[in-house]
């Protein structure tokens, strides 16, 4: 909240400094952010002289002037009539921002360039005149800051309100909190005296059919407003609290919103069908064009004001376009409302609508407040706006504030803040926060202020006299506390060594949020039926884009990627070891698991005078996980040819296979998919589920010593069937227990020249050793036919 300090010292006696009480403040529990000058942005408006006025060829009313700060000569365009020659006045360059909010950017006006703006008080806060540019005194030296030149300084304290604090929200809230910290008497605000009667209720009625809803409905009817600009210090005091003047109406209601923390609303009495207001529950469907231009859709949860047909505003968050102030309003109906916080949220939340009313309702007004911020507005109009009040005051309280009455017993106070205070400090600190303080049997019975809705229990008092002593204040202990822990188990040193392998093979860990966009399903392409569309939804969500839990982590790999490549990094290997989070049936929790995750796509590796440089491809990626693999000790694991994932391309997919138990899949994002995300170029992804995974995990080792024998290598190429995986040749000799050998691979795959259509040529080497000896080249040929013989009769092959 922005707290012009100015303002601030209309309403509490003080004479410390902004630092000082920003300083006070923040070690009490209400944080200043800082404080600022609120004339800063004006900094580069400047004193200039006026060298030459010439007409400007396409227009009678304006000029072109020519102007020097004594160092740079500009052009202007100006339509001032007190332009001329000679003329000292403050001109703002391009990029100033004025105290009204516009940016100065260079323009050209009507076919003339114009490189800045020649200002008028109004534009730079001095006053409320804007009939032509400011004159500054002959002797004012050229190219100073017209804001020292004039002495212009307002200091505003830029302060966080928690969530627990609504009585803050306001002037009077924070001038009370700076009377009772600073200990200095509290000016507070009078309530105005307005004419009662009876006439209000012959004009119009109210009416609330959610008493549970809308606890205090008050209202107000004037007759014959002028609407119009407002005065120059309420539209500079709206601006110094980053809101934007209207017109004296609107803006009349949001002074008194920011002066008293009061919500207020203006009707357009005549526009009110019915000449009546009713507070309800919208029905399903009903509709309602807000002031911000948007039309919205409102559920059978959403309280509404209405008149005799429609909405005519979203209770506690935003009017309606119908009914609004404008111009040609002659007669008003004011509210002041106190709603159901919970109510307001969930509308706030549901509608993605966030105003100042509805920020100051979540967390809750002042009740007793409601009729202060009505008279006060009502009081304002009738001086500003030249109203008539109809006698009389429409005041609907069905569920009158009852405020608690809360024990408070010394010893506690003592025993939890370790200080010793006598009855008349705890008194006298507790009324300095507006508490009423009674004697009781046992300690005192404290009755907070209504605008209190944050002390309800003792500890709640507790709090506030420490505070108010000062926490700097309090004597120091070191906690005792047992700290026991846990041994990491089997399944923490996994996912710790996972990450270190990960790391090493040249990964970079990331974490994403668990949170991900429900439109993640649809950019996957995945079916109805899959059941990673049912996702487990937030009931708070941050935003849309981060509203349900993640069931894989596909989406969070893809949108890091997209980041990193925007960003002219386009070589992207990364991984995440993170929980997705299944629903289950008739659960409230759903399912965790953890996932690893896997992305690469760029360059296969530097660039190198050595080896030429290649993009990542569906074997890199298999090579990594293949490495992986061998440092987890997994054997039997097989890639499967074409996993059935919408978003992978089929042809360069695969499914991991542990013990021909499927446990994750990898592959090409699909083009659709890709193009779908602007990716520039191919991506290559993996996601295997390390619950399954852990579960072929063994710890138990076997010892192999080291050989003290050469091995042995004989090669076989075949011709082959392209449709034939070498995967499946290396499981058939596994599968033989050939003897002495000790390991075979693939050493070479070729198609081109020379081999016939449909055929692939394929070389494997084996590798044979014995623990006892060195083997003679007759054993091994003899193994070696054996094998192959088999191996060409198996799969229908042809020696090469």
């Amino acid at each position: 909240m922005l707290v012009p300090f100015s303002w601030l010292q209309e309403l509490v006696s003080v004479d410390l400094t902004p630092e000082e009480i920003a300083s006070r403040l923040t070690m009490t529990g209400l944080e200043v952010e800082g404080v600022f000058e609120a004339y800063e942005e004006l900094s580069s408006v400047i004193s200039v002289r006026i060298l030459a006025v010439t007409s400007h060829p396409h227009s009678d009313k304006l000029t072109v002037c020519q102007i020097s700060d004594g160092k740079r000569d500009y052009q202007v365009v100006c339509g001032a009539p007190n332009v001329r020659e000679g003329l000292k006045t403050a001109f703002a360059p391009q990029g100033t921002i004025l105290f009204t909010g516009e940016k100065i950017k260079k323009a050209e006006i009507r076919g003339v360039p114009s490189e800045g703006v020649l200002c008028s008080a109004y534009e730079i806060g001095l006053s409320e005149d804007h009939s032509g540019i400011l004159e500054l005194p002959p002797e004012t030296p050229l190219g100073q800051r017209v804001t020292k030149l004039l002495g212009l300084s307002e200091p505003i304290l830029e302060i966080s309100i928690t969530p627990n604090r609504g009585d803050c929200l306001s002037l009077l809230g924070i001038a009370r909190e700076v009377a009772a910290v600073c200990g200095i008497p509290f000016k507070g605000l009078a309530l105005p005296s307005l004419p009662l009667g009876e006439d209000i209720f012959r004009l119009t009625q109210v009416r609330i059919e959610v008493p549970e809803l809308c606890y205090r409905y008050a209202g107000r009817l004037l007759q014959n407003v002028t609407v119009r600009p407002s005065p120059f210090e309420i539209q500079k005091r709206l601006w110094l609290c980053g809101l934007r003047p209207i017109n004296n109406i609107v803006d009349i209601t949001n002074y008194v919103l920011l002066e008293v923390g009061q919500p207020l609303h203006a009707f357009d009495f005549d526009l009110l069908e019915g000449r009546r207001i009713v507070v309800r529950l919208a029905k399903e469907g009903e509709e309602i064009l807000t002031l911000d231009g948007e039309k919205r859709v409102l559920t059978s949860e959403t309280m509404v004001i209405a008149d005799a047909q429609r909405p005519v505003a979203i209770a506690g968050v935003m009017g309606g376009e119908e009914t609004a102030v404008t111009e040609k309003t002659k007669n008003v109906f004011l509210e002041s409302a106190w709603f159901n916080p919970s109510s307001i949220r969930r509308t706030s939340q549901r509608l993605r609508l966030s105003t100042e009313s509805s920020y100051r309702f979540e967390r809750g007004i002042d009740p007793e407040g409601v009729i202060l911020g009505l008279e006060r507005a009502t009081d304002y109009m009738v001086r500003l706006a030249g109203g008539e009040v109809i006698p009389g005051r429409i005041d609907e309280y069905p569920r009158p504030y009852t405020p608690p009455e809360i024990r408070l017993r010394p010893q506690k106070l003592s025993l939890y803040l370790k200080v010793d205070f006598s009855e008349p400090e705890i008194k006298e600190t507790l009324e300095k926060v507006h508490v009423k303080v009674m004697k009781g049997v046992e300690g005192f019975i404290c009755t907070p202020p209504s605008f209190r809705h944050d002390l309800r229990l003792e500890e709640d008092l507790i709090e506030e006299i420490a505070r108010l002593y000062g926490y700097d204040r309090l004597p120091t202990s070191l906690p005792r506390a047992e700290i026991a822990g846990r041994p990491p188990s089997s399944r923490d040193r996994y996912l710790e060594r996972l990450r270190h392998l990960m790391t090493a093979l040249g990964l970079y860990e990331i974490i994403n949020f668990s949170f991900i966009s429900p439109k993640f399903a649809d950019l996957l392409l995945l079916p109805e039926t899959d059941p990673r569309r049912k996702c487990v939804p937030l009931a708070n969500p941050l935003s849309e884009e981060q509203s349900v839990m993640r069931t894989t982590l596909i989406p969070g790999l893809l949108e890091t990627a997209r980041g990193n490549i925007f960003r002219e990094i386009r070589d992207v290997h990364i991984f995440e070891i993170g929980r997705v989070f299944w629903p289950r049936a008739g659960e409230p929790l759903p399912e965790e698991r953890h996932h690893l995750g896997i992305l690469i796509t760029g360059m296969a590796s530097l660039p190198s005078c050595h080896t030429p440089s290649r993009m990542v491809d569906f074997f890199d990626l298999k090579g990594l996980l293949e490495s992986l693999f061998e440092h987890l000790y997994l054997s039997h694991v097989d890639f499967v040819p074409h996993a059935e994932e919408p978003f992978l391309r089929k042809a360069v997919s695969a499914t991991i296979e542990v013990h021909k138990q499927p446990v994750g899949k990898m592959g090409e994002i699909a083009p659709r998919v890709r193009e779908s995300l602007d990716f520039p170029q191919p991506i290559f992804v993996c996601e295997i589920d390390l619950e399954k995974l852990f579960s072929f995990i063994s710890e138990e080792r076997t010892y192999r010593p080291l050989p003290k024998f050469p091995a042995t290598t004989r090669d076989l190429a075949l011709l082959l069937e392209d449709e034939i995986l070498a995967a499946n040749l290396l499981s058939f000799i596994q599968e033989e227990k050939v003897p002495y050998l000790e390991k075979v691979f693939v050493l070479d795959v070729y198609q081109g020249p020379n081999i016939p259509a449909g055929k692939k040529s394929l070389t494997l080497r084996f590798v044979y050793r014995a623990q006892d000896r060195t083997l003679t080249d007759e054993e091994v040929n003899s193994i070696q036919e054996k094998i192959a013989a088999k191996i060409i009769k198996h799969f229908r092959a042809q020696p090469r």
